[in-house]
């Protein structure tokens, strides 16, 4: 019963992801239609993906369909430009008459216009419902340093809270734009100067540190992103207890912040965890934070065993939550941290010094899995919502790039026919446009690839702890 019952789950979830690609691809395409109709254009087919429909059906003179190839969508234009190879063959009974370069600008811009005014609704309803936030998109703080990673060697110290990556401004760990990730991951120098502010000290420290990165083997792997091996500071918030567990019979509770171990500031529960791991028969003195109040009790407890599962090392027996607020974003910034982030992206993709390539593009699989993360959490919709302002930005301005079979360059061709006074020749726009349309489909497989590649890796690596629940560990 359990497992159809995760079947029917992740069926469930798995349908919301395709609703909600398929609606972001029809608001789109919706605009163009509008437009054409506005400008008196013909049209010839309304469809959801590419290729060749799977199924169709004829309305006022529109064949309105669902293509076979799982990606984008189009309106059939026959008055716009030859786009035979991704929409199929006109039906060509009628002479069509030409229509301005204006009309042809109006009826381009109008998709990527409705991508981004959804991407505005989008911004004002996660207003409106609130914004899951969780720590590192809060604080920037440091909560754990990697052994043998650049940053153990380079001076940087728990609890240092991070102010400035190679001198740009940073007040988060994680967000899409100016977070300590996003500046580490575009960096481009040799080393990384880290800025941080430290308890005690009057003016900040800045730090050189070196970085990793595996080398990329073959092309048909994803590059390796530049790490310093840092991690965010989480407070240690204890959300269940394994009954019969050392931390439930020292009076440990649910809901009880650990504030200290053995003297030390706990900023994270990694380094209750490592302790745990180098010191599995030591005894952990743990101050606790409850209520809101620090208390002055010390609970003393030895890590142990469980007699379930029997190759389970010994632990302390908390389980961890994370604490998360909601919170009110400004949906103009959301717009703009958006755009911030894919100009950025670009910028770093076509820079000589960045690591950033082609391979660290995500495809229409790696978004939906994105998606689908996402909506099986709690406030897995709210993160939902978000996504799909970043993700509209994204289509609205990617498709306003000057290339052939984009919106943009439909927009580039109707320019040059307005500064010449003449269309280009329809045959050279066929072959342009072909050649586009290989290309784009070329590097669409290329990262559906890489993106297949990575989610199956994900799915085959281990869990990172016992394969059986922490809840269904059983002591004497």
């Amino acid at each position: 019963m359990e497992t159809i019952i995760n079947i029917l789950e992740f069926l469930w979830v798995l349908l919301q992801v395709i609703l909600i690609f398929n609606f972001l691809i029809l608001v789109h395409e919706w605009g163009h239609f509008l437009a054409a109709r506005w400008r008196g254009l013909h049209v010839e087919k309304f469809q959801i993906w590419f290729g060749p429909a799977i199924w169709k059906k004829t309305y006022n003179g529109v064949q309105y369909g669902i293509g076979c190839i799982p990606a984008g969508g189009f309106v059939a234009l026959p008055q716009m430009a030859p786009m035979e190879m991704l929409e199929g063959k006109t039906d060509g009974e009628k002479p069509l008459a030409p229509i301005s370069p204006l009309d042809k600008i109006i009826v381009a811009f109008a998709g990527p216009l409705f991508s981004f005014g959804l991407a505005c609704v989008f911004a004002l309803v996660v207003w409106g419902v609130k914004k899951p936030m969780t720590e590192p998109a809060t604080s920037s703080v440091i909560g754990y340093i990697a052994p043998e990673m650049p940053a153990a060697q380079s001076g940087l110290k728990i609890g240092d809270r991070i102010t400035a990556i190679d001198g740009s401004p940073v007040s988060v760990f994680a967000a899409p734009v100016d977070s300590v990730i996003e500046r580490i991951v575009f960096s481009e120098g040799d080393t990384i100067e880290v800025t941080v502010e430290r308890d005690g000290e009057e003016k900040p420290l800045t730090f050189s540190v070196g970085f990793q990165k595996e080398e990329r083997t073959g092309i048909f792997n994803r590059s390796d992103t530049r790490k310093i091996g840092i991690g965010p500071a989480f407070t240690p918030l204890v959300e269940q207890l394994i009954p019969g567990s050392p931390a439930e019979q020292a009076g440990i509770q649910e809901g009880d912040i650990i504030r200290q171990l053995n003297s030390e500031k706990v900023y994270t529960l990694g380094q209750i965890v490592d302790w745990v791991k180098e010191n599995p028969t030591g005894e952990a003195a743990i101050t606790v934070e409850r209520g809101g109040k620090l208390l002055p009790d010390v609970f003393t407890m030895t890590p142990a065993k469980p007699v379930y599962p029997e190759k389970a090392d010994p632990v302390l027996g908390m389980v961890w939550g994370e604490v998360t607020t909601l919170e009110r974003p400004n949906p103009i910034g959301e717009i703009k941290q958006s755009s911030t982030a894919l100009f950025r992206m670009l910028s770093a993709l076509f820079s000589k010094k960045s690591d950033i390539d082609v391979s660290h593009m995500s495809g229409p699989l790696m978004i939906g899995k994105s998606y689908f993360q996402m909506l099986k959490g709690e406030d897995g919709w709210r993160m939902a919502l978000w996504f799909s302002i970043l993700l509209n930005v994204n289509l609205a301005i990617l498709n306003l790039m000057p290339l052939p079979v984009l919106d943009g360059g439909h927009i580039t061709m109707a320019l040059i026919e307005g500064v010449t006074r003449r269309p280009v020749r329809f045959r050279v726009l066929e072959y342009i446009q072909a050649g586009a349309a290989l290309a784009l489909i070329g590097l669409m497989l290329y990262i559906s690839v890489l993106d297949g590649k990575g989610i199956a890796k994900d799915a085959s690596e281990p869990e990172p702890e016992a394969k059986v629940p922490p809840t269904e560990y059983r002591f004497k």
